[in-house]
Order: structure tokens, then sequence, then C-alpha cells
């Protein structure tokens, strides 16, 4: 039997339905069940209701070693999916328990249970970048900056308890995707993109970043875990894309408008300082932080050539992913 933690997130479930799919016998864990209703609707989206009943869903605390104990019996392999993804430095604390800490409890039971193999997501934040302007590849050695976010840094850290206990013999895997595109829940991660555009989005970043749809990301995961490699990182990227034309390609899936003013950078750290005054004040959840709007005029591209070659891997095309995700949104 094949375990699934985070299964009801973006990755996780549409994992879940591939695995499925392939006729493989599946146990998940979840932590609420509003976040099973999240899961059930990717299924349903899928048609495949009946799938989803297949599932042995299991409710767990990654953070909680000995209480995982139970779920580990009778499973053969791994993909660890669940992490805490934010920018907001007031979550610091649980994306280190939840990325850090619960990725060292998932291998070293894996260790314990003789695990076949195991998956770990984790993220390109967690790799470096050159000076000389080449495309980040597995080769890019990161570093520890000012600029960098506490995400990025639970990341890293969660691969080196993955290195750690391949070293101790733990047959594993590491895939780092970019901004995963794909339909979910239209109010979290990059998701809810799609539902900015949607309520109208005038201005845009001069940022570049990667991106992937999720169904490439699944299928990559599976394709790793059935080959014979060990001990090895992909980066997971179909096209890298300016946020203008990301945003241009969704709004004309979605037949709005595109966005046709460029957002200059002091209007995005003025904005960003106005909403955290509103936190300060009222307590409300903020939507800008310094790497997220960091992020959005910062020109990272990445390279996904080592599982092209060695996998004879082939992504489809971005303006595939976007017209399939906005297609489903509009009939959600």
């Amino acid at each position: 039997m094949i375990l699934v933690t985070g299964g009801t997130g973006l990755v996780g479930s549409h994992l879940l339905h591939l695995l499925l799919k392939n006729g493989e016998k599946v146990k998940a864990t979840y932590r609420s069940m509003a976040s099973l209703e999240k899961a059930k609707n990717v299924f349903a989206s899928y048609k495949a209701n009946e799938l989803f009943n297949q599932i042995n869903w299991v409710k767990a605390d990654i953070t909680d070693y000995f209480s995982l104990k139970d779920i580990f019996e009778g499973i053969s392999h791994v993909y660890h999916c669940a992490a805490v993804v934010s920018f907001d430095r007031r979550k610091s604390d649980k994306m280190y328990e939840i990325n850090v800490d619960g990725t060292s409890n998932m291998v070293n039971l894996s260790l314990e249970f003789g695990i076949k193999k195991f998956c770990h997501v984790s993220s390109v934040a967690s790799l470096g970048s050159y000076t000389d302007g080449r495309y980040t590849d597995e080769e890019a050695i990161w570093t520890h900056s000012t600029e960098t976010s506490y995400y990025s840094i639970t990341k890293y850290y969660a691969e080196n308890e993955v290195w750690r206990a391949a070293e101790e013999g733990l047959n594993s895997v590491i895939v780092n995707p970019a901004t995963i595109l794909g339909f979910g829940n239209w109010e979290e991660s990059s998701t809810a993109i799609i539902k900015k555009v949607n309520d109208g989005l005038n201005y845009y970043t001069t940022g570049e970043n990667a991106f992937v749809g999720v169904a490439d990301v699944v299928k990559a995961m599976h394709a790793l875990m059935k080959s014979e490699i060990s001990d090895q990182r992909y980066i997971l990227v179909s096209e890298n894309w300016s946020f203008k034309k990301l945003l241009s390609e969704i709004a004309l899936g979605l037949g709005k408008n595109p966005p046709r003013k460029e957002a200059p950078r002091w209007l995005a750290n003025l904005l960003r300082r106005l909403d955290e005054a509103r936190y300060f004040i009222f307590g409300s959840k903020t939507v800008l932080t310094k790497q997220s709007v960091d992020t959005a005029y910062k020109k990272k591209c990445f390279s996904a050539e080592k599982i092209k070659k060695e996998l004879s891997f082939e992504f489809e095309p971005m303006e595939n992913v976007v017209r399939s995700v906005t297609k489903e949104f509009a009939n959600t």
C-alpha cells in the first residue's frame, strides 16, 4: 500500500487520483473534515467519485512521531506532500514544525518500517542561483541571505532531512516543482491567482518565474517512484514566463481583459505597508509580504533539462495548462 501525506492539498489530491486510476491501493493523511471536502471536489472535477471512496483516509499530525507509527503498518512506498506554503513570517514556527520536523518524522519512520521508496515534494525555493545569469538547475547551491524567505529556509532544511535519511539507507527521490497551477481550492495556494484575475486585475508586475501544471508534477513523481532512480532531485518546470504573460493568459482563458498597467515597485511596497498596518490595527489577514513583493519583481528562471533527459519527460505547454485550469474554474 502507498501512503500519501497532505492528501487534501493541490499536489496530494491530484496524486491520489493518478495512483487510484493506475490501480494502486492508497492511504492518505488529512487534518480536518473541511480539507477532505477540498480533495473530494478535485475528484468530482475528474468525475471520479468512486475512486475517492477507495482512499483509506487517516486523520494525522505529522509532527507527532509516535501517533504516526500505526499509519505505517502495511506501507511499502511514501509520497510526502504535506507542507505549509507561506510568505507570512508569523507562520514561521508552524512552517518549521510541519516542513522540517514533520519531514524528519516521515523519513525516520520510513527507515524504521523499511519503506521501499520515498518521494519528497520540495520546491524550487530550496535551490540556489547562478550569478552569471544561467537558469537555475539541480546543482545550484542554496545560500542564506537577508532576502531569503523563511519558506525557502524550511524547505532547504527539510531536504537535508531526506538526504540524511538517504545516507542511512532510505531509497528516496526529491522533486522541486516551480509555481504549480491546477484546479483545486480557488482560495488557496497558487490557484488563488485564477480567482484574483477573474475578479478583475488591472496591474501586472515586472518579474519572471517558472511554472508547471499539477498533472505534470504528479506524473513525474509517479514515474520517478516506478524507476530505478534513487537519491536524486529533479526540478519540475514547464516554462519560464513573465508575470505579465501569466496574468494575460489567465485573463484570456477567463474571457477577461488582461492587465495593461505596470505596477511600480514603490506602489507595491506602499500597499504592503498599509496591509501590515491593517493587520496590527485590526488583526486582518495580510495579503502582501516583503518576500511576495520581492518575488513579484524578481526575474528568476529554472531548467528542467535533467528530468527531460533522464526520463524523456515532456511537460505540457503552459498555455494548455492555463486553458484547462480556467475552463475548470468557469465550470465551478
